[in-house]
């Protein structure tokens, strides 16, 4: 185990389709969630801006490895993931993990070329 991890993560919607996504994110489906908490999410937090959508997602092994027992399970909600397919674009270049620039809490100060904020 790596221990916790926040990432960023970035994702582009679809045209005019910021309104339906602050609805349908009013609360997602409790299967999905317990998956997710399941495989390792601990919390995540959505921002909005326009047609970007921000996430801060911590989790206990990281986030490529989040989504990667996520995919490993296949769909959990398919009516869930339809919902979705409508309001992400769908490029490729749409998404993306955010390299951390720069970080502080209470100890400390961090910049990219740290390689463990948390120590």
């Amino acid at each position: 185990m790596l221990g916790q991890m926040i990432a960023g993560f970035r994702t582009t919607l679809r045209r005019d389709a910021a309104n339906d996504y602050l609805r349908t994110h009013q609360r997602i489906p409790e299967s999905v969630a317990d998956v997710m908490l399941e495989e390792g999410l601990v919390s995540w937090r959505i921002w909005i801006d326009g047609s970007t959508v921000f996430h801060m997602i911590e989790t206990r092994d990281g986030l490529e490895e989040l989504f990667r027992r996520l995919a490993a399970r296949g769909s959990i909600d398919a009516e869930w993931d339809a919902v979705l397919h409508e309001l992400v674009d769908d490029d490729p270049d749409s998404s993306a993990i955010l390299p951390l620039v720069w970080g502080m809490d209470r100890s400390r100060q961090w910049h990219l070329a740290d390689c463990d904020p948390a120590s």
